[in-house]
């Protein structure tokens, strides 16, 4: 059902339009990604269920400090704990936060309910790139095939947490679409 709404609002594009240019068609760029609010949700909602990047949300004590009675001495490093935020059923609710459901993102959240890159002052400065590389790859991909899962999808996805969280493979079929 995802799939086939991506998969609606990208033949929407002027990407399908004949009196787009052949680049065009090829190679979506920022303005016509940008519009589309059902792929926002979709990459959303991959990015609450699966951040890339829990590592890089930390900071650093910058001196003793009390928080909620917990002492925190200066020069400690604080990780936040992204999972925790991203899965609490009273910020992500009423849907179960434990199942997939793009529109969630229609509801406006707490601005700290929502951390894949971080927050603030240090939100990571590759975010927008990430994010436009993501939807641009997405969009043409999705025009030409659809994805059904591979007999080998659950066996072979190991998630690794490293520098990024990733999994080792993802085994999935592209079928080519008739459009």
């Amino acid at each position: 059902e995802v799939l086939e709404k991506l998969q609606a609002e990208i033949d929407q594009l002027p990407l399908s339009n004949d009196d787009a240019d052949e680049e065009a068609k090829r190679y979506p760029d920022y303005d016509i990604v940008a519009q589309m609010p059902y792929m926002d949700m979709f990459v959303s909602e991959v990015l609450r269920m699966h951040p890339i990047a829990n590592g890089a949300v930390q900071r650093c004590a910058a001196t003793d400090a009390i928080v909620q009675g917990y002492f925190i001495e200066k020069d400690t490093l604080i990780h936040a704990d992204v999972y925790s935020v991203h899965f609490d059923r009273e910020l992500w609710g009423p849907e179960d936060p434990y199942e997939f459901y793009p529109e969630r993102h229609e509801t406006k959240r707490h601005p700290m309910a929502f951390l894949p890159f971080g927050a603030g002052p240090r939100l990571c400065i590759g975010m927008r790139f990430a994010l436009i590389e993501m939807k641009i790859l997405l969009v043409r991909m999705l025009r030409d095939y659809s994805i059904q899962p591979s007999d080998q999808l659950q066996t072979k996805l190991n998630i690794r947490e490293r520098a990024v969280t990733a999994p080792e493979e993802v085994w999935i079929k592209l079928v080519p679409r008739s459009v």
